[in-house]
């Protein structure tokens, strides 16, 4: 049963012949009603406050909540972003070794092809400087047999 300070100050006693003084009851119970009323309003007070701090408590653990949870996210996201980069790096590294590879191969491909280039321009140049030495001497043989033939036609 929960008193009121109203109760307590309109509470009365049967009158015994060795009783209290009543003056002193009703004064004693005036002040008791009196504290009883501010410890009323204070626990009222207190109650209020109590639910603002939970209010606030509550909101402070959903913030802090939320924070892990963004956290967290923020993380998973950072290591996915991490092993997408290693893996991207990887690639290419690999396209890039491959890209050498054809490079190395394309330039071994192309000293050969100069190398036959080369010979084969040689070859050319060798035969045409024989055709030309051919031609030079069968020229000299012809002008020689010419000159023979007007030096012999001259002493006579």
């Amino acid at each position: 049963m929960a008193l009121t300070p109203l109760e307590i100050r309109k509470k009365t006693f049967a009158l015994s012949l060795r009783g209290y003084a009543p003056k002193e009851v009703r004064a004693f119970l005036t002040v008791v009603a009196t504290e009883f009323e501010e410890l009323r309003k204070e626990r009222a007070t207190l109650a209020e406050k109590v639910d603002e701090l939970s209010a606030r408590v509550a909101a402070y653990e959903k913030t802090e909540s939320l924070l892990k949870e963004t956290l967290l996210t923020a993380q998973q996201v950072a290591e996915e972003l991490k092993a997408s980069a290693e893996r991207e790096r990887a690639l290419m590294i690999e396209r890039v070794k491959q890209e050498a590879e054809r490079l190395q191969s394309d330039l071994q491909e192309l000293k050969s092809r100069r190398a036959l280039l080369l010979d084969e321009i040689r070859g050319i140049a060798n035969t045409y400087l024989a055709i030309v030495e051919r031609f030079e001497k069968e020229n000299h043989d012809r002008v020689e047999t010419k000159n023979s033939g007007k030096r012999s036609g001259d002493q006579e």
